[in-house]
């Protein structure tokens, strides 16, 4: 059977989409993202702290990775970085947290506003990030929270902002988004 040119771009294209639509990874340590009803509450145990914005966590006999939703902070590697994964793990680092899932990205980790109880008040992490200079609001992904919550975020990014708190010290601090782009 010979192809013409165009079929075979509409078989590649196909392919491609395909490929896009459906990533399959194979992670050996970690569980694909369970399906989750978004807004559920769960209680799962921190196992690891990759870096300051994604995590391990231990729930049903399994490793689930998780991604704190709606923030994005300086990568391993980058100014703040290391700093914003310091302050992350002593917070929750080995802790029973809770988490409010939002479903999972294309990377199949689950999405997800993380709690963590401190004395009797119940610390939301996304926001403590943000608020202590460790995170920019990632405003892209965060329609799915109401709007309160995003204006939350919003305020608590120019707080941090105008008072230089965490990264917002540093000269030009460079947004994880573009700094991925440029490595």
């Amino acid at each position: 059977m010979v192809l013409d040119g165009l079929t075979l771009l509409m078989i590649i294209g196909a392919l491609v989409v395909f490929k896009f639509l459906f990533p399959f990874k194979y992670r050996k340590h970690v569980s694909h993202a369970p399906r989750v009803i978004l807004n559920e509450r769960l209680k799962v145990k921190v196992k690891m702290v990759l870096d300051g914005d994604t995590i391990d966590v231990w729930s049903v006999g399994k490793t689930l990775r998780v991604r704190l939703s709606a923030i994005d902070c300086p990568e391993n590697g980058q100014a703040w970085g290391n700093k914003a994964k310091t302050a992350l793990i002593r917070l929750i680092g080995g802790k029973n947290i809770e988490l409010e899932t939002h479903g999972s990205d294309i990377h199949q980790r689950l999405l997800a506003t993380v709690y963590v109880k401190q004395g009797d008040e119940l610390i939301d992490v996304n926001e403590y990030m943000v608020k202590c200079g460790h995170a920019w609001v990632l405003r892209v992904y965060y329609k799915h929270l109401p709007k309160s919550r995003q204006r939350r975020l919003n305020q608590l990014q120019s707080w941090a902002k105008k008072k230089s708190v965490g990264l917002w010290k540093l000269p030009n601090p460079i947004p994880p988004w573009k700094y991925r782009k440029q490595a």
